[in-house]
Parts: C-alpha cells; sequence; structure tokens
C-alpha cells in the first residue's frame, strides 16, 4: 500500500495553504473584502480555464474569512438565480419554510440576517455562464441586491471564460461595474510544487521521488491544469497500488494518462507504415524504465527491429524522419534539452498516453497480421 491518506488526491481537496494563488486572493481581499468591511458592496468576476484554482480560491475564501458570511454556491444545482440565493439564505441560518419568496423577500431576510449577526454577505456563483446567458432577471437582482434592496451583499461571478462576452452593452450598463480578475494556467515548475505538496500528504514515504513527480508535471503542462496533475497523480498512485508496486513509476503514469486522455488506438496505429511501426517498437524497448530516451537508443533499437521484422529502416535519416511524422500525428512527444556543461542537445523521445508496455504488445500483434 502506497497510498496512506487519499483525501489530497482528490482535486476538491482545499490545503490548508494554496500555491501561487497568493496574488489572487489577494486582490479579491483588497477590491472587495476591505471595502466590504466599510459596508461598500462592489462585483467581481473571476475566470480562467478549468484547472486554474478558481474554485479551490474561493473555497479556501469562504472557509477561511469569518468576519463575512461567505457563501459558495455552484450554479450548476441550481435552475435559477432565485433558488440559489434562496438557498444562500437558509445557509445564514434563516429558515424560510417556502420555495415561493420573491427577490425583495429574500434579499431584505438576507439584510435582517446581517444586521442580526453584525456580518455583510458575499455571494460566490461558481460555474456561472449559464445563468449569466439565461437568467438576466435574476443576476440583476442579485448584482443590485445592496442598491435596490438595501441588502449588503457583494457577489463574485466564476466562470472558465470572461463572462462579459455574454452580455449585451445594455445589460452591462444594467448591471453595473465589474472588477475582473484572472486565473492563469499554472507552469510546469509551478505544478510540480502542488503535486510535490500532495505526494508528501498522501503517499507513504519512498514510494515515489523527484523525476515522477517531474514527469507527471511535464504531461500536465499543455494544460497548465492543477486539476489534470492532481488526477495523474491519484490514478497513478492508484495503478501502483493494484499491481502491488512498491513506487511509482514511468509506466504506472502512462497508464494513468491513457484513462485521462485515451489517445492512441489500433486504427491510429493501422495508418502507420511497417517501417514506421517498427521504429514504433524501437521507441517503446528504449523507454521500458525511463520517462523519455535520446535518439541514440531509437536508432540502436530501429536497426535491431529491423532485422527482426525484416525491414527497410535505413540511414539514420530515415528514423529522423520517422520519428517526425510519430510526432505529428501525436503517438509520440519530442523536445530538445540541454545536455550540460556546453555538450551541446539532445533529441529526448516520449510517449505519454499509453503505458509503452500495452504499445508494444499492440505493435508485435499488427506485425503478426503484415
Amino acid at each position: 500500500m502506497i497510498i496512506k491518506n487519499p483525501d489530497p488526491l482528490d482535486f476538491s481537496y482545499v490545503p490548508q495553504k494554496l500555491r501561487f494563488r497568493e496574488k489572487q486572493i489577494e486582490n479579491i481581499r483588497r477590491i472587495m473584502l476591505e471595502p466590504l468591511k466599510a459596508g461598500i458592496s462592489s462585483n467581481l468576476l473571476a475566470f480562467g480555464d478549468s484547472g486554474t484554482g478558481k474554485t479551490s480560491t474561493m473555497r479556501y475564501l469562504s472557509r477561511e474569512e469569518k468576519r463575512f458570511f461567505m457563501i459558495y454556491q455552484n450554479a450548476l444545482s441550481f435552475s435559477s438565480l432565485r433558488a440559489l440565493v434562496l438557498d444562500a439564505l437558509s445557509k445564514m441560518g434563516r429558515v424560510t419554510g417556502t420555495k415561493n419568496m420573491s427577490f425583495p423577500e429574500i434579499f431584505r431576510s438576507m439584510k435582517r440576517v446581517s444586521e442580526e449577526r453584525g456580518k455583510n454577505i458575499v455571494i460566490i456563483v461558481d460555474e456561472a455562464t449559464n445563468l449569466i446567458k439565461f437568467d438576466k432577471d435574476g443576476l440583476y437582482n442579485l448584482l443590485r441586491a445592496n442598491e435596490v434592496y438595501g441588502a449588503p451583499i457583494s457577489c463574485i461571478l466564476v466562470s472558465m471564460e470572461d463572462p462579459t462576452i455574454y452580455m449585451t452593452e445594455r445589460d452591462k450598463k444594467s448591471l453595473g461595474v465589474f472588477s475582473t480578475i484572472l486565473f492563469n494556467r499554472y507552469k510546469q515548475d509551478e505544478l510540480f510544487e502542488i503535486l510535490s505538496e500532495r505526494a508528501r500528504m498522501a503517499l507513504e514515504q519512498g514510494t515515489f521521488d523527484e523525476s515522477s513527480l517531474e514527469y507527471i508535471s511535464e504531461v500536465a503542462e499543455p494544460f497548465g491544469s492543477a486539476r489534470v496533475a492532481i488526477e495523474l497523480l491519484q490514478k497513478s498512485a492508484y495503478v501502483c497500488q493494484y499491481r502491488d508496486g512498491e513506487k511509482l513509476e514511468s509506466e504506472d503514469i502512462r497508464a494513468a494518462s491513457s484513462m485521462i486522455n485515451p489517445y492512441v488506438t489500433e486504427s491510429k496505429l493501422g495508418e502507420l507504415e511497417p517501417e514506421e511501426l517498427g521504429v514504433l517498437l524501437a521507441v517503446c524497448r528504449c523507454l521500458k524504465d525511463e520517462s523519455s530516451t535520446e535518439m541514440a537508443c531509437v536508432i540502436r533499437e530501429s536497426r535491431v527491429v529491423s532485422e527482426q521484422y525484416f525491414l527497410d529502416i535505413g540511414a539514420d535519416s530515415m528514423v529522423y524522419r520517422i520519428i517526425k511524422r510519430l510526432e505529428n500525428i501525436g503517438i509520440v512527444e519530442g523536445k530538445v534539452v540541454g545536455r550540460g556543461d556546453r555538450k551541446g542537445v539532445a533529441k529526448m523521445i516520449g510517449i505519454n498516453d499509453v503505458p509503452v508496455g500495452v504499445l508494444e504488445e499492440k505493435v508485435m500483434e499488427m506485425f503478426k497480421r503484415i
């Protein structure tokens, strides 16, 4: 058993400290929460790609900020904004006994609770895009609650894209002025730090090393998503545990990647010429215990495969051309890295979307049919 605590392997887990979102948290506090202490309500748009920490940040603030009623709501759970704010009222401790309260009744009731408890209100609406598109009346009532009903409410709308693209100029004038905060994609070194923290909390000591976490962060880097990175770590750990492994290996990570993004199929392999299959088989053999391999190994192993299966894999340049084709169709991934100490650069080849053992078996099975 390599997993000692599964909770940090769940993307919904919110750690005690959010890494690399300090700037966004500080901006929310400065733009919205500090003015709200003085009774000045405002509205904020938070947007960014999936996995960039929007939800974690909002849940973190809901947990940490005790000066306010900070109520996190996921809009996908509600058919309308009226239903959403009615549920928020119940979370503030006001039992309504009815689902038919009007907006004036809801917000005036919120105002009374706020005055009784001495706390102003922040309503966070996650996954807000559909409500922004289709419930303009509800959006108006929520965003203008302070002005229209005297309720000390600020609102954070959260979505993947900037929600103002769904608003007409008339909508923008009606709904008022927004501040915006972008959640940018994570960089590879940031993903590595996030994974390191999660791994230390979730996995037994000695069951992972930096190279494994670097490999996961490399696979996740094109998405810029902590969600993808953490899910890869989670699935890799369970794959390792299922095979009774004692330490996370590259094949576990490739297996996890194939679960999340299954790309290489037999139909894709069926498009390859025999020589291309031969070079791919050579890549698989070079990657048996590695996350990436140098072209020198692929060239050497291609000669062995060529003799084994009577292929016409000739000059080194042919291997390079085939590797380029395999890169273009997305079966292998290549990158140029420095050797260090002025020793030049090397072309490194990897396969991230499928375990190389599985892919090797598929290729060998196809050779039997040729």
